[in-house]
């Protein structure tokens, strides 16, 4: 696992790496993009059996680097129900970073904009019991673990700085071998959800 977690950095740190390279001989749009939204989370895969779906509230900061590509930095804050017990949740706090490229232009539309990403980071788990942080054997069941995400979305432009987003994420995050407690444990989560962004030009 620890060599499929250098492997999968390794990865998307030369996609990114391609993508600015190839970027440095172009002039940015020097556009910023804040977007704020919600989601419906749930588990999948390993570690999801009796569990329920949750909300996600998080947010976006994108800057136009061109060419259709964007780079962003995304975090924020949702939680699942966890192994069947009402009062027991995983919560979820991701802060990652990637990249998208936006098909608007191959397509020629300014207004429907499909796009895809991915973002690499870490994706921190806590869990809690009625909002109190478990304890196992005198260790707060909490875990930071490397994660990566896979993003397909659209934006409908209501206006030049205005824009309506429907998207869904994949987020892998990876366990600790060795370790006790969330930390050996491999979660895997779905998001599916909508937001509104709003565009402005950086200053000369």
């Amino acid at each position: 696992m620890k060599k499929l977690m250098k492997l999968s950095l390794m990865i998307i740190t030369i996609f990114i790496f391609s993508i600015t390279s190839n970027l440095a001989q172009v002039a940015p749009e020097n556009s910023v993009k804040i977007e704020a939204g919600s989601s419906g989370l749930a588990l999948v895969g390993t570690n999801s059996g009796g569990t329920q779906a949750g909300p996600y509230f998080g947010g976006t900061i994108a800057y136009g680097a061109g060419q259709g590509v964007s780079l962003f930095a995304e975090s924020g804050y949702g939680y699942t129900n966890y192994d069947a017990d009402d009062n027991l949740s995983l919560v979820q706090v991701p802060v990652l970073v990637g990249a998208v490229y936006n098909f608007g232009e191959v397509l020629n539309s300014d207004l429907v904009q499909p796009y895809a990403g991915l973002a690499a980071g870490v994706s921190n788990h806590f869990l809690q019991n009625d909002w109190n942080t478990v304890k196992a054997d005198g260790y707060e069941q909490k875990s930071t673990n490397f994660a990566f995400e896979g993003i397909l979305g659209v934006d409908f432009q209501i206006t030049p700085a205005f824009a309506v987003n429907v998207r869904g994420q994949y987020t892998h995050g990876f366990k600790k071998d060795g370790d006790p407690g969330l930390d050996s444990q491999e979660f895997n989560s779905v998001k599916f959800g909508g937001g509104l962004s709003y565009t402005f030009s950086m200053p000369h």
